[in-house]
């Protein structure tokens, strides 16, 4: 082979050599695309759902919408709770990297803010990632502007606007209204509001009587966010249902009648239709600002409130039992003329009854009148007019305890009076077999006489002595007591409460002489005029008197500390010619029916004399 042949050859042998390198090359190459055409392709046709949600929640935040809580109105439509603008501040942990940091950046922002920032970060620890958990609540519109003008700096905290409760009525109202605060660690798993950083719920009174229907649903929205985490655009909304709204049968002016009536004294007032069963003032004092639980209460502030010796966040009116002192009477002389006791018997008082004590040195018990030197002769109505011990000793050891706690339960005594207030204690009424079942010794006959005027083991409640006043007066008429408007019609005219008219007149008649004829009880208190009130008066013992305080003579009730004072009751209705309302009056220590209880009655019937008893609802939206 010449050399220009092999020459030839060797260039020839290279551009092969060349054109299989570039062929292996493209090859590889167009695999290589291939691979990722179909890979790109599968990615965005076959898993197009998969990345888009992925894609979607890096900019798209799920927030919930807080409902507002349902408004809570009076008997003439005066709303008493309503719902007011709450700025606040959340942090959802999944959507920050460090927050720490975050929360270091916002006391930068807010300096004049207070963050407990070790009890915050043991809750951020300890809650879910994407529950949000509050920060900041109740700032004002600065803070909030300022805020939202930096939020790039606090990556995965969020300004927002809620709502809080704001009670219009102050301390008069407080008591029966309630308030609301943040849920315990038990209602967070039963609450349907739960999952809500700002969630409060009733504590006391109607707001939590009442706190499902009030509270609500929650409400969602999607929105778009950027890098910073500031919303750009909503993209769904599903808005939150407001709660229910409630009217109550509570008469606001009259509510705050009542209230500065006490004069700030420790007590309370029940004022009820005895036609309808309706409250329409229940009051309770002192009292306190519920306002103050619309945020953060202070511990010096709380602990004002409990070692308050006068126990201001007590509903005296429900809660407090006491024993019911001579306002008994008129349903122990019911007894009494059911078991064929006369209205005309007559008994003589000369200030105390003996019965046998072989317990006792001497072998004999007193029980003394509350007047020293006694009464007289006197029958059922001078008794009940004058208020005599010793007569209701008497025809209460007749008549025996069993009988009189039949009479007393007939009426509602031992039993709650509404049916939704936690916080509503029951109270006693005496008997043979209560004291067996609840003590465990056998019924003395001592114990009777004390039952038989109110004292020793027997425990009422002040709405309880306005509801069993209310069903004697009224007729025997069952009445469904109630607080809420819509739940209660009328009188339950096919529930008749066994009852002799002629026993009713009786028992009026002494009622109307203890406070319209000298020498009555409550005869200082008396409403001139033709429209008048009748009642009666009751002084309850809250400590034991020795036989050796006696002989050295009683102590006054404004000599004793507040603490060892007798307790003051009245219970009334009115007008006698037409009855309509009966009023309760409890004051704590208050040393006498007669000089605390029944001037503060006779105040209250005036006022609802003078305003022409013209307590009538006006129809609400929404209940």
């Amino acid at each position: 082979m010449s050399e220009s042949n092999k020459f030839i050859f060797k260039k020839y042998d290279a551009n092969a050599s060349i054109n299989r390198r570039t062929a292996i090359i493209t090859i590889a190459k167009a695999g290589l695309f291939s691979i990722l055409g179909a890979r790109l392709a599968y990615l965005q046709i076959v898993d197009k759902d998969k990345y888009e949600i992925l894609s979607d929640n890096n900019r798209i935040t799920h927030r919930l919408i807080e409902p507002q809580r349902g408004i809570i109105y009076d008997l003439q439509g005066k709303p008493l709770a309503i719902n007011r603008q709450r700025y606040e501040v959340v942090i959802i942990r999944e959507e920050t990297s460090d927050y720490i940091k975050s929360i270091e950046n916002l006391k930068n922002i807010l300096p004049d803010v207070n963050i407990d920032t070790e009890k915050l970060y043991s809750e951020i620890k300890k809650t879910k990632k994407f529950i949000p958990i509050k920060v900041l609540d109740d700032l004002s519109w600065d803070q909030f502007s300022r805020l939202n003008a930096n939020i790039h700096k606090v990556d995965g905290l969020y300004p927002q606007i809620g709502f809080k409760r704001y009670y219009t009525s102050g301390q008069s109202h407080s008591h029966i209204i309630g308030y609301t605060a943040p849920l315990d660690k038990k209602e967070k798993d039963t609450n349907t509001l739960a999952d809500l950083s700002s969630a409060k719920s009733g504590k006391l009174g109607i707001e939590k009587a009442k706190d499902v229907s009030l509270r609500g649903k929650l409400g969602n929205k999607n929105v778009e966010v950027n890098a910073n985490g500031r919303e750009i655009r909503e993209l769904d909304r599903y808005e939150s249902i407001q709660g229910k709204n409630i009217q109550l049968t509570i008469d606001s002016d009259l509510q705050d009648y009542c209230y500065k009536s006490l004069n700030d004294q420790s007590g309370c007032v029940a004022v009820t239709n005895i036609k309808t069963g309706e409250f329409y003032a229940l009051v309770s004092s002192p009292s306190y600002d519920p306002n103050l639980f619309s945020k953060s209460i202070s511990s010096e502030k709380w602990n004002s409130l409990t070692d308050n010796i006068y126990k201001p966040l007590i509903n005296k009116s429900i809660s407090s039992q006491y024993p019911p002192g001579s306002t008994i009477k008129p349903f122990v002389a019911l007894a009494a003329l059911e078991n064929g006791v006369s209205e005309k018997r007559e008994v003589y008082c000369n200030g105390k009854h003996e019965i046998k004590d072989t317990s006792l040195e001497s072998g004999i018990k007193t029980f003394h009148c509350w007047k020293e030197e006694g009464h007289g002769n006197v029958n059922l109505n001078e008794a009940l007019k004058v208020s005599c011990d010793v007569y209701f000793y008497q025809i209460s050891r007749e008549i025996g305890i069993n009988k009189i706690a039949e009479v007393c339960k007939r009426f509602g005594f031992g039993q709650n009076v509404f049916d939704s207030f936690y916080e509503e204690k029951k109270g006693i009424v005496p008997s043979k077999d209560w004291k067996l079942e609840s003590i465990g010794t056998p019924w003395m006959v001592g114990e009777t006489l004390s039952a038989g005027i109110g004292q020793g083991y027997f425990l009422t409640t002040c709405a309880q002595l306005s509801l069993a006043l209310g069903q004697l007066i009224n007729g025997g008429e069952k009445i469904i007591p109630t607080i809420v408007m819509g739940k209660n019609k009328d009188v339950q005219k096919n529930q008749k409460i066994s009852l002799n008219p002629k026993h009713l007149a009786i028992i009026k008649k002494g009622l109307e002489d203890a406070t319209n004829t000298q020498g009555g009880t409550s005869f200082r208190s008396r409403i001139p005029g033709n429209l008048k009130m009748a009642g009666k008066t009751g002084t309850s013992q809250v400590r034991v008197i020795s036989s050796q305080e006696r002989e050295e003579g009683l102590k006054k009730n404004n000599e004793l500390p507040w603490e060892k004072r007798d307790h003051g009751l009245f219970i009334g209705y009115g007008p006698i010619n037409n009855p309509q309302y009966a009023v309760s009056v409890i004051i704590e220590h208050g040393g006498s029916g007669s000089g605390a209880a029944a001037p503060v009655a006779s105040k209250i019937f005036k006022y609802l004399f003078d305003n022409n008893l013209n307590l009538k609802s006006k129809s609400i939206s929404n209940v």
